[in-house]
C-alpha cells in the first residue's frame, strides 16, 4: 500500500482549486458563481482490482449532485443512480465515481492522471450548469451492457486462445476492460467477424466505450 493519506512530496492544500479564483474556467461565464468551485486529492491507493494502477480519493467543495441528471443526459454510458445520489463513468479503463462532494476513482495511473480526470469532469459540469435552461435532463437510468450481451456475439468455443479458460470470462474482461478485442484470434475469422463487427457497434451504441483498442484513453 501506499502512504496515506496522499503520495505527494508536499502537503496538499486545505482544498486545492483548480483554477484559482481570479481565472475562469471553459464554458463559465464571469457573472455566474460556478456550481463546483475546487477540489483536494486527499488518498492515493494501490487499485485493488489491478496493483499497476491507483485508487485515488478527492474531497469536492460542492454538492454536485444537481448537475448528474444532465451529465446523464449528455453523455451515454453512464451510470446514474438518482436515489443514492451517485455517478459512475467509465474513461478508458478508469472508473470514475462522484458523490455529492465526493468522488472515488478506481484504475487510474496515479495522481497526476486523476488531477487530469477531476478538471475534467470539473469543468463539463459548470459548462452544463451554465447552460441547464437549455438541457433536458435525464433522471431514469441508462441501459448498460451487461456480459450476456457480449457473449452472445463470441465465438464461444471455450478455445482460451484469449488466456481466459471461458467465453463468458472473457466478457467479463472485456466489460471490465481488462482485454481487448484483439485477444480473441478467432474473431478475425470468417465464421465470427460479423460477431466482432456487431461488438464494436453495441460498444459505440450504448456508450460504453468498448475495451481500449476501441475507446482509446479518453471521451
Amino acid at each position: 500500500m501506499r502512504p496515506w493519506p496522499s503520495t505527494s512530496k508536499s502537503p496538499l492544500p486545505p482544498l486545492l482549486r483548480v483554477p484559482m479564483d481570479d481565472e475562469s474556467r471553459p464554458g463559465e461565464s464571469s457573472g455566474e458563481e460556478p456550481l463546483w468551485r475546487s477540489f483536494a486529492i486527499t488518498h492515493v491507493l494501490d487499485c485493488i482490482a489491478d496493483p499497476t494502477k491507483n485508487r485515488v480519493i478527492a474531497r469536492l467543495s460542492d454538492d454536485i449532485s444537481p448537475v448528474f441528471p444532465y451529465v446523464n443526459a449528455v453523455l451515454q454510458g453512464v451510470l446514474y443512480n438518482p436515489e443514492g445520489q451517485t455517478l459512475t463513468i467509465r474513461r478508458g479503463t478508469r472508473l470514475l465515481t462522484f458523490y455529492p462532494r465526493l468522488a472515488i476513482f478506481a484504475k487510474v495511473d496515479g495522481e497526476q492522471d486523476a488531477l487530469e480526470q477531476l478538471t475534467w469532469f470539473q469543468a463539463l459540469c459548470n459548462d452544463l450548469w451554465r447552460r441547464r435552461e437549455a438541457l433536458t435532463p435525464r433522471f431514469e437510468r441508462q441501459r448498460l451492457l451487461g456480459p450476456l450481451d457480449v457473449y452472445g456475439l463470441l465465438p464461444r468455443l471455450n478455445c482460451r486462445a484469449c488466456g481466459e479458460a471461458t467465453c463468458m470470462a472473457f466478457a467479463f474482461s472485456l466489460l471490465l476492460g481488462f482485454k481487448e478485442l484483439k485477444a480473441c484470434p478467432r474473431l478475425d475469422e470468417a465464421p465470427y467477424s460479423e460477431g466482432k463487427r456487431r461488438l464494436v457497434e453495441l460498444f459505440q451504441a450504448t456508450g460504453w466505450g468498448g475495451p481500449p483498442e476501441e475507446q482509446g484513453r479518453g471521451v
